[in-house]
């Protein structure tokens, strides 16, 4: 059975070379330190891309369409996949940077489903912005979106993946779950496959609030999603699944759904 080529150690990350060849058809058997390409390093994930922004001729409009990203999205990702292929990006786009319009409070309304009323209030409390931790370690700046409808961070550059239904439905899956919920993997499989079930996180955000069909590709938000339930003590982040707090899970009472209370 024909395995995928491993461009890097999965031990170390380092990379990789071919020690022996063979050939299928005359049993031609090769031996000896081969080199791989610069394109067999790249993640899979990373040569995707470059196969949609190939087959777009390099049109980024099409390209975006496709990968369903903002235009800042997308050259950011090819400037990324540049470098890493040893040439210099053109232009170093820094998404670092809150913007400038994000508000630094949002008022709290009584149609807010409970999990949005207490992340507004915990953000509010923090002036619209702040650093959390991910699941390792590496520090996150979020704040508010500029239309109050969610948080934005430079992590994510694509637009209304944080939306408050967002949060919303990654607390409803895992109550559903007994309070632990798997996490999922929105990038190593389509919805509805082992690594990305309907009932992880990632794949029922991806279907609920999204609209993601089974077999198809999604977004996954989920590492700064359930980072951002444990800084609000909502949830806890482990590696691997999204469990509640059993305070939350008190305060909610049963009946909690995704969607804001009319």
């Amino acid at each position: 059975m024909e395995k995928e080529l491993l461009g890097c150690c999965p031990r170390c990350q380092d990379k990789l070379i071919a020690t022996h060849l063979f050939c299928n058809n005359c049993e031609l058997e090769l031996n000896a330190d081969f080199k791989l390409t610069k394109f067999d390093y790249l993640a899979k994930d990373e040569l995707d891309f470059i196969d949609c922004f190939l087959n777009a001729q390099g049109n980024f409009k099409a390209l975006q369409a496709k990968k369903h990203i903002s235009y800042p999205a997308a050259k950011k990702r090819l400037a990324d996949i540049l470098v890493k292929l040893g040439h210099a990006a053109n232009k170093v786009y820094d998404l670092e940077k809150p913007r400038l319009e994000c508000p630094d409070h949002v008022p709290i309304l009584e149609s807010d489903a409970q999990i949005t009323q207490l992340l507004k209030q915990k953000l509010n409390q923090a002036g619209g912005r702040t650093t959390i931790k991910l699941l390792q370690g590496e520090a996150c700046e979020i704040w508010y979106a500029a239309n109050g409808n969610g948080l934005e961070t430079a992590k994510i550059p694509i637009p209304n993946q944080l939306t408050w239904d967002t949060f919303a439905a990654a607390v409803e899956i895992v109550i559903e779950k007994g309070g632990r919920a798997e996490k999922g993997n929105a990038r190593a499989g389509k919805l509805g496959s082992e690594r990305l079930p309907f009932d992880s996180v990632e794949g029922y955000i991806a279907h609920k609030v999204h609209g993601v069909q089974a077999g198809e590709s999604a977004f996954g938000p989920g590492f700064v999603v359930c980072a951002v339930l444990a800084w609000a003590e909502i949830c806890k982040n482990e590696r691997g699944y999204l469990s509640i707090a059993p305070r939350i899970l008190q305060e909610l009472g049963g009946g909690y759904e995704v969607c804001a209370r009319k």
